[in-house]
């Protein structure tokens, strides 16, 4: 059975919209290594490669903008749900 986390989503979302995991550790409140902990994780999970990484930089792969649309949609309707219930969500998109 397939199973991640939208933590998972989210470490990913933001190191995609931002272009670093530590653009995405700053913004969500976390440390670097547990977002690119989270981001191996959601990989291994996949069984997928989403980002190309280099010393300064990470560059989506053709699977990680698949990936990415799909996670704006999950993270999307995370907030959706939040909204009906009038609950905070953090993830603001």
């Amino acid at each position: 059975m397939l199973r991640f986390t939208l933590r998972q989503l989210e470490a990913f979302y933001w190191t995609a919209k931002l272009g670093t995991a530590h653009a995405a550790a700053d913004h969500l409140s976390l440390t670097q290594p547990a977002v690119s902990t989270r981001i191996r994780e959601l990989e291994g999970t996949l069984g997928l490669a989403l980002f190309r990484r280099s010393q300064q930089r990470i560059e989506l792969t053709a699977e990680g903008i698949n990936a990415l649309a799909y996670a704006e949609r999950v993270l999307g309707a995370g907030q959706d749900l939040a909204a009906v219930y009038r609950l905070e969500y953090i993830v603001a998109l």
